[in-house]
């Protein structure tokens, strides 16, 4: 047998390796295609859900990292559920929860809720979404091979008909909900919906994972209690509660929490044990320095203040102009209706003209079909006031050139 000579270059033809069909079956994010046209020079970003620079408090975040950088906990491994003093100190922003439900320390509320369905959910199960649906839930889906149906809550529904037969339908693996400032709509459930989808999952022995991440984010009065609060008056319901400092504190930080029965903080925590290890340790430290600053408070009321003013000012615009929504009492974001004689057809390419980028409504849809066609995200946080109400009459301009 002829040998090659030791060193030799093995010559071999190139070859595409199979990937995994559950990668394959990841759907594009079409928000995340937005990015190029975001940074273009002088764009007017609303399509993106950001903070705007001016809402971050970056006194004490930059105090906040200097006393981390001195921790010698910042720059070491760490429990995969999380630094033990941040989840003591998450507790306080954490809504009453069940008897021993645990806190976990994640990266963003999206691996919370990626956790959680990943441990809930075998994969060819089906859970429950409402629909318009933030995209990178359906890509969490894929990715974790389940299946999705689409759940809605209508006014004229107090019952919640519709919710009941998508349970009754077969097999539920979990619920996914977004309840207070939903994103897209803006909208807020209900004290009497909140319990009444509780008695329905309980019903149905169906748990509910509670993406919660602009609760903070109120204009004015609170918002209802937490599902995972009222869960304590419905026997049988279990909620797995996720929050995030992303939309409060900083989004670079990448750091969400979560809350849930010790049966299912267990696995989840396994889950990131395997795939990432642990939070980050640097980011983890510098969010409970800031916390002990004791400045979130005052930061939290400015927020509000700021976001609450941006909303009333592009809502104006927007009703002015014949836009058809329902006013958001927290959040981020206004899902709007054109007005209806709109030319719909090459709206959005009108409107980069201008400078200006909104997120068009079909990327809402479970089926990213034409659903939603005459609808826009619009998130009021991104922009300083003059530059929201530029982006404001640019896109009124831009809807009938």
């Amino acid at each position: 047998m002829q040998h090659l000579p030791t060193g030799t270059p093995l010559r071999t033809q190139a070859f595409s390796p199979d990937l995994s069909p559950l990668v394959l079956a990841i759907p594009e994010n079409p928000l995340r295609a937005l990015f190029p046209y975001a940074a273009r020079p002088g764009m007017l970003n609303l399509a993106s859900g950001h903070p705007s620079p001016d809402a971050y408090d970056t006194e004490g975040l930059t105090e906040a990292s200097r006393r981390a950088a001195a921790d010698a906990a910042a720059w070491s491994y760490g429990p995969s559920a999380g630094d033990p003093q941040l989840i003591a100190a998450l507790e306080a922003l954490t809504p009453t929860r069940p008897r021993g439900h645990r806190l976990i320390v994640t990266s963003g509320a999206q691996q919370a809720v990626d956790l959680a369905l990943r441990s809930l959910a075998r994969p060819g199960s089906t859970v429950l979404l409402p629909e318009p649906i933030y995209p990178a839930i359906l890509s969490i889906c894929a990715a974790a091979g389940l299946r999705v149906e689409a759940y809605r809550l209508k006014a004229d529904d107090p019952e919640l008909a519709d919710l009941s037969r998508a349970l009754g339908r077969g097999e539920v693996a979990a619920l996914y909900a977004q309840p207070t400032f939903s994103n897209p709509g803006g909208e807020t459930w209900g004290l009497a919906v909140r319990k009444r989808v509780l008695e329905l999952c309980a019903a149905h022995r169906v748990p509910v994972i509670e993406d919660d991440p602009y609760r903070a984010l109120c204009h004015a009065e609170a918002p209802p209690a937490a599902l995972v609060e009222l869960s304590a008056q419905v026997q049988g319901s279990i909620v797995i509660w996720a929050g995030s400092l992303s939309k409060t504190l900083a989004p670079g930080l990448r750091l969400g929490w979560a809350a849930a029965p010790p049966t299912v903080t267990g696995p989840m925590t396994e889950l990131r044990q395997a795939g990432d290890l642990q939070p980050n340790s640097l980011a983890q430290r510098v969010a409970l320095r800031y916390l002990e600053l004791d400045r979130l408070d005052r930061h939290l009321t400015r927020v509000r203040g700021l976001y609450a003013a941006r909303h009333d000012r592009l809502a104006a615009v927007l009703g002015a102009a014949g836009f058809s929504f329902e006013p958001a009492a927290g959040g981020m974001f206004l899902f709007p209706a054109l007005p209806e004689d709109t030319a719909i057809e090459g709206l959005f390419e009108r409107v980069l003209k201008q400078n200006v980028l909104y997120a068009p409504g079909p990327s809402f849809a479970l089926n990213r079909d034409a659903r939603f066609g005459n609808r826009l995200r619009l998130c009021f946080a991104g922009l300083d006031a003059e530059a929201l109400a530029t982006a404001a009459a640019r896109l009124v301009a831009a809807l009938n050139e």
